[in-house]
């Protein structure tokens, strides 16, 4: 049964999501039915008539932002736009290793050629500037909960900055090697955005899977 997205609020145009994993926040098109868009649209009474403001990977959970009015987009993408050391989104995840202090990464993100010919995510000399702050939650057992606070907003940025610092996400099928099979998504989760006034700060609860993971490993959520 495919995953259900939970609609938290509507604020003047603006329709806050908490994006269930396994579900991509966009389809082919506005009408396909396998992804987060269908579904708030559907659920709004407005099929065809909401636009993704930003995505998130299949499966990262958490905080999704849609318009319902296409002229929105560009204008709400531009306050995500993290930069200039404004951070604004804020995730939470779980990783290898027990990250105990404060780190900040600061390493560029571009795209590498896999042997099948197509490209993906990657740390790159040559590749855009790219910036997160993470700081330990909770930490024991020879894993991390840790908060991730990104300055800009390039692909996959938190899952390469953590497995830069030797600390891959839990899960990470991608960027560690060999791949983490201890949970059966990468524990990533988009927790909070600081947007400041009049909307304020917006939250989504952690996903169920991933509360359960922080108990089986004996971490505090």
């Amino acid at each position: 049964m495919t995953a259900r997205v939970e609609i938290l609020r509507v604020i003047d145009g603006l329709v806050v999501v908490n994006k269930p994993p396994g579900l991509p926040s966009t389809g082919r098109d506005l009408d396909d039915p396998e992804c987060a868009q269908h579904q708030v649209a559907l659920a709004l009474g407005r099929p065809g008539r909401v636009w993704a403001v930003h995505q998130l990977d299949k499966d990262t959970s958490g905080l999704n932002l849609f318009v319902m009015r296409k002229g929105l987009v560009a204008p709400w993408a531009a306050r995500l736009a993290s930069g200039g050391g404004r951070e604004v989104k804020r995730y939470l995840a779980v990783c290898h290793g027990e990250l105990r202090s404060e780190r900040r990464v600061d390493a560029a993100i571009g795209r590498r050629r896999g042997p099948d010919g197509k490209t993906f995510p990657a740390l790159t000399r040559d590749g855009k500037p790219a910036r997160t702050r993470i700081l330990p939650r909770s930490v024991g057992g020879g894993f991390s909960l840790v908060e991730a606070r990104p300055e800009t907003g390039r692909t996959h940025q938190v899952r390469l900055h953590l497995a830069a610092l030797g600390h891959p996400l839990v899960g990470e099928a991608m960027h560690r090697e060999p791949p983490c099979t201890l949970h059966p998504r990468h524990a990533l989760h988009a927790w909070a955005l600081e947007l400041g006034p009049p909307e304020g700060r917006l939250e989504a609860p952690l996903a169920a899977d991933l509360v359960a993971l922080l108990a089986r490993l004996g971490l505090a959520g």
